[in-house]
């Protein structure tokens, strides 16, 4: 059954009450108190004894030992990254064996090789040695595998091993690297970035 229709001489009391809309009037102008209004009722004197506490003011020395704190703790991320560095060590390939012998010079030639690929020079990476640009690279290139929450040289490993032919290279760099830093090294700088730590003071 189709629903039935008001009738147009009996309208319903909620239509009654409401009034017509004006556009016009002023009346309508909606308001609201201003910042300035409720300034002006402060005291003077309240407001420049603040400035000076302020002023005078400084962080606890307990403040700061506990800033210093926060930042030597290392993430949950960087201690995966590290036991997962501990147990590639044990482990020497053939394929290690060939990228020891690898020169700087045949990586230099290498990431030569791939900027002239390129249509457009790099832009933000005039800054970094070839030995990180070529690590980020590897880390940016999705075909091998993702990058976040596992070391870089183990990735490495695990492309090989599915036999997507990681270039010799990016190895080279991280058995060289292995002796510097290598917890920094065998993380992907996207890792850093998407679990990195935001300390305020």
């Amino acid at each position: 059954m189709p629903p039935a229709r008001r009738k147009k001489g009996n309208p319903t009391s909620a239509a009654r009450a409401q009034q017509p809309l004006s556009f016009n009037a002023r009346s309508n102008k909606i308001t609201k108190p201003s910042v300035i209004a409720a300034s002006k009722n402060l005291d003077k004197a309240n407001t420049k004894k603040l400035v000076e506490a302020a002023e005078i003011s400084s962080p606890s020395p307990a403040a700061e030992e506990v800033d210093v704190q926060i930042k030597e703790q290392p993430t949950t991320a960087e201690l995966a990254i590290r036991s997962q560095v501990e147990a590639e060590k044990k482990e020497r390939t053939d394929a290690e064996a060939k990228a020891s012998k690898i020169t700087d010079a045949q990586v230099k030639r290498y990431w030569k090789k791939k900027e002239e690929e390129r249509k457009a020079p790099r832009v933000h990476q005039q800054g970094l040695s070839v030995e990180e640009k070529v690590l980020r690279e590897f880390d940016l290139s999705s075909q091998f595998g993702p990058c976040v929450g596992i070391a870089r040289t183990k990735r490495w490993k695990r492309a090989e091993a599915l036999g997507l032919k990681p270039p010799l290279e990016v190895l080279a760099v991280l058995l060289k690297a292995d002796n510097k830093n290598s917890a920094q090294v065998q993380r992907a700088y996207v890792d850093e970035l998407m679990s990195s730590k935001f300390i305020t003071s």
